[in-house]
This record gives structure tokens, C-alpha cells and sequence, in this order.
């Protein structure tokens, strides 16, 4: 049997299955265990309210899902993937507990013998989690683990996946919501700012989501308040209980999603948030694959900044400028810049006075080091908060 680590995926082998979601709890009543599992069409949002999946709603419309409760510690999804209605991409596994999953004695979610996720509960100070999802690749199906906490229960779940649970019934594991609204900006172009007001304790979260199979690469530059600039990505993914209090979730190569969670923002001052076009996607764009970024509280606000232009040609793009220097309210910018000869030369000579090198001689200055363009040189965030594309460190993937 395979362990998968946070944000890792794999390919089912069978199409008949059983989920199984264990957990036992250190305190509080085990049958206050909620396991549920939404069944998402391609906008992350349920096809009706009966795939929705729980105690007491057992089987979904199509009878693909079915819940069965052993007991509230070991509850099993019993799952044909022939079944699953044709427009739903997507099958998140939930739990909701009494107590911070930070203090649960076991936490797992095994995959018919196939494979299984032990999320690090350390981390997890939240009662809702999304434990995994189960979604669509080609002809495949794929297991992917999450491990993504929530605040507030599981009614801000639901209403996230368009759940109406206003005329439930007392009974049902889900309460009405109270006052739960979701404010949601679009920052179409580059200098459009928005701001995102932050709880103490609450995290942030920056989702790159993508439309079409390509392999994309989302990167966290940093500067933190003792005036290090670092990045997490791919290769250093970050850690969120230590210093950067950044981590990446996982490295995919689907279309689909990267996240990075920022655990304590009062210990960041700038982040840049970016992504890298894999050699391996040959000629294409940052916007024909419908590339964004959405940067979330997790609760009730949510920015999403697009892009604007076709380069086809650029292995780099920076999307966002996060400013943490007010805690209260960090704000968010679009910057849609992308790594370009022609640009690379506007901005160096802005910075330095000079022309950078080129095949007709040197440069008097550089940059980060760089005093030549290189399409696989990654941006840079600098300790005031500014950037420049192209004067970073070289990737290959």
C-alpha cells in the first residue's frame, strides 16, 4: 500500500472502491464525527443538493456514492467510479470533528488497499478538514491528498460548494448559516489592488488554478520582517509550525491546481506570487492555459487576480503583490508581468542607468547579479517590497 504525502496524487487502479476515513479523538464525544463527501462538477460546486453526500442523505442521485456508517470512528465511502454521473469532475472528502484535528490520536483515509494519507495533525488547528478528493485526469481516475483546514464548521464548506442548506431539517448534521457571505474580487489588470482583512491565528491561502493539461509550477517569493528574501516552491516546498510559515501543497502536473498556505502572515512583509511554464509545454501561454491566481481568508473573502495578455513565449509570469505592512488589511496587486527581452531591458536600465550585456559587449551594472536577459532566470522580490522578472535564479524542471 502507497503513503501519499500533502498535496500528492495517484492514479486508482480500481473503479469499485472503498474510502475509508478513520479517526479517534483524545476528548469530546466520537459520535459528533461528521464524514461527508461533495460531488463537484468543474467549478467546485455541487450538480444539486442530493450529491451531497451524509448520514442522513447515505447515496448519491446516481448510487455511485454510498455512506456506509460502521461506527463514527471507521466510516466508509463504497464508491463505483463507472457510476459517477458524467458531470461531476470531482468527489471531496470531508470530516468535521469536535476538537482541533491537532488533537485527534489518529487521522487516515485509505483507498480500497491501494493507498492511504496520514495528514500532519500538528498543523491542523481547525474542526472541518478537507481530508482528500477523488477527481477526473484523462481517462483516469486520480486520488489526491489535501489535508486543508477550515474554520467554522462544516456549514462554510457547503455553502463554499453551493450546498443550500436553509431548509434542512433540525436533525441534519448541517446548522443554517449565520450570516455567511462570501465576498469575491475579480483585479482584471495589472494595478488593480484589492484588500483581504485577516483574524489573528488565520491563514492565507493562494490557489494557481489552470483549465487545460499543462504543467505549471506556482512559486512564493518572500521578504520576512527580518528582511530575508527566499521563495518556496517546488523544490524547498516550506513548512507552516517553523520558519518561512509558508509551505507549498504539493507539486502537480494535472490540470487543475497548486496551493500555498501562509500560517502566520505577521511574519511575512511582501510576497510575490508566480508561475513557471515547464520547457515540457513547448510554445503556449500563461493565458490560453485560462491561468489565475485566487488568494482567499478562507472564510468570507476571496481575490482572484487574472490575466490580460497573450505571451506566448514566456516561461514566467507574476501574477500578485501581497503587502502584509498593515495586518489588518493585506492587500493584493496585480501585477501581470511576465519574463520578456524587451521588458527585461526597460527595467534594468529604470534600475541601473545602463543598457544590460548583450552579444555587442557588457554591462557597466546588474541586477541580483544578472546583467544579461535569460528567459529561465525566475523573478525576484526585493526587501522593498519592488520586483523585477528574469534576475532570479535559473529553473529547470
Amino acid at each position: 500500500m502507497e503513503e501519499l504525502t500533502q498535496g500528492a496524487n495517484c492514479v486508482i487502479k480500481n473503479k469499485t472502491i472503498d474510502v475509508a476515513v478513520q479517526c479517534t479523538l483524545t476528548s469530546g464525544s466520537s459520535n459528533e464525527l461528521d464524514v461527508s463527501a461533495f460531488m463537484l462538477n468543474a467549478s467546485d460546486k455541487v450538480l444539486q443538493d442530493e450529491s451531497f453526500i451524509f448520514y442522513n442523505q447515505p447515496t448519491s442521485p446516481d448510487g455511485a456514492v454510498t455512506l456506509n456508517c460502521q461506527q463514527p470512528e471507521h466510516q466508509i465511502f463504497s464508491i463505483n467510479l463507472l457510476k459517477v454521473a458524467t458531470d461531476v469532475q470531482k468527489i471531496a472528502i470531508v470530516i468535521t470533528a469536535p476538537q482541533a484535528f491537532s488533537q485527534a490520536k489518529l487521522l487516515r483515509i485509505d483507498v480500497g488497499g491501494e493507498l492511504f494519507y496520514q495528514p500532519v495533525k500538528a498543523s491542523l488547528e481547525e474542526k472541518s478538514l478537507i481530508l482528500a478528493e477523488i477527481y477526473r485526469h484523462n481517462d483516469n481516475w486520480k486520488f489526491r491528498a489535501v489535508g486543508q483546514g477550515y474554520k467554522g464548521g462544516l456549514a462554510p464548506l457547503a455553502t463554499r460548494f453551493g450546498v443550500d442548506i436553509s431548509d434542512e431539517p433540525e436533525q441534519a448534521i448541517v446548522p443554517p448559516p449565520v450570516n455567511i457571505q462570501k465576498t469575491s474580487i475579480s483585479l482584471e489588470k495589472s494595478g488593480e489592488k484589492a484588500t483581504i482583512s485577516l483574524k489573528k491565528g488565520q491563514k492565507l491561502t493562494a490557489r494557481l488554478k489552470w483549465d487545460t493539461k499543462a504543467d505549471l509550477d506556482l512559486y512564493c517569493f518572500y521578504v520576512d520582517n527580518s528582511g530575508k528574501e527566499d521563495k518556496v516552491y517546488y523544490r524547498r516546498m516550506g513548512d507552516l509550525n517553523k520558519p518561512p510559515f509558508i509551505k507549498l501543497l504539493g507539486d502537480s502536473m494535472d490540470a487543475g491546481e497548486e496551493v500555498i498556505e501562509i500560517s502566520k502572515p505577521e511574519n511575512i512583509k511582501y510576497a510575490l506570487i508566480a508561475a513557471y511554464s515547464a520547457v515540457s509545454n513547448g510554445t503556449g501561454s500563461f493565458f490560453s492555459y485560462r491561468a489565475r491566481i485566487v488568494v482567499t481568508n478562507n472564510d468570507t473573502q476571496e481575490v482572484t487576480s487574472h490575466l490580460a495578455h497573450d505571451d506566448p513565449r514566456s516561461y514566467w509570469v507574476s501574477f500578485a503583490l501581497i503587502d502584509f505592512t498593515n495586518p489588518e488589511k493585506i492587500e493584493i496587486k496585480n501585477v501581470e508581468s511576465y519574463s520578456n527581452k524587451e521588458h527585461f531591458k526597460e527595467a534594468f536600465m529604470a534600475r541601473t542607468g545602463h543598457k544590460p550585456a548583450s552579444l555587442f559587449g557588457g554591462s557597466k551594472s546588474n541586477v541580483n547579479g544578472i546583467s544579461s536577459y535569460n528567459p529561465e532566470c525566475s523573478p525576484h522580490l526585493f526587501q522593498d517590497g519592488s520586483f523585477m522578472m528574469s534576475v532570479g535564479e535559473i529553473e529547470f524542471k
